[in-house]
């Protein structure tokens, strides 16, 4: 009975496919040359965007960049200072992922140019330590907004795994085991004093 669905469900999808390809010919949309196709018949070729928006990436309306993770991550404090906790969460996890998507994109550029090309591998490996830098600090933000909330224990997990990505020798990951002291999660201050 299962086989027999998937079968239908194959059928249905070439026959859907195909009434769509002859209505796209009556409409006049594809054309189908009888003969075979050669290269030298022109394809339609995508248009190159102007050069103003070549650099698409960089905009600060790009899901992305590291200037749209910034402009949330304000909107996200802004909304916070507000007392719109709720938006400042949805908008700093929204910059999480996107930070952490641009740090792991380009740690992996850098492993594929590794030993191929060393100066891309190198600028590569600075971009994904630049924004991974700056997710652990919309990290630690979120965990202050959650704070702010009175919800310490939403900001726990994101305190240690900031300590732990930036190390307690570190400024961030200092002020990010000094939060836990400061909570109760932890009994004794980093640096001792």
């Amino acid at each position: 009975m299962r086989t027999f669905s998937q079968v239908g469900t194959f059928f249905f999808a070439l026959a859907l496919l195909g009434a769509t390809a002859a209505g796209a010919q009556q409409a006049g949309g594809l054309k189908q040359n009888p003969g075979t196709t050669t290269a030298s018949e022109p394809a339609t070729a995508p248009s190159i965007p102007d050069g103003s928006k070549y650099r698409q990436l960089e905009q600060t309306s790009s899901v992305l960049s590291l200037s749209g993770a910034d402009q949330l991550l304000k909107n996200a404090q802004q909304a916070a200072q507000d007392g719109r906790f709720t938006e400042a969460i949805s908008r700093n996890q929204e910059a999480l992922t996107m930070l952490n998507q641009i740090s792991t994109f380009h740690q992996q550029l850098s492993k594929s140019f590794a030993g191929i090309d060393n100066r891309i591998a190198d600028e590569e490996k600075q971009l994904a330590l630049q924004a991974a830098i700056r997710r652990d600090e919309a990290t630690y933000q979120l965990a202050l907004i959650h704070r702010a909330q009175g919800k310490p224990e939403l900001a726990v997990p994101l305190l240690v795994r900031i300590t732990t990505s930036q190390n307690p020798t570190r400024e961030l990951g200092q002020k990010a085991y000094q939060q836990l002291y400061e909570i109760g999660f932890v009994k004794t201050q980093y640096p001792r004093q």
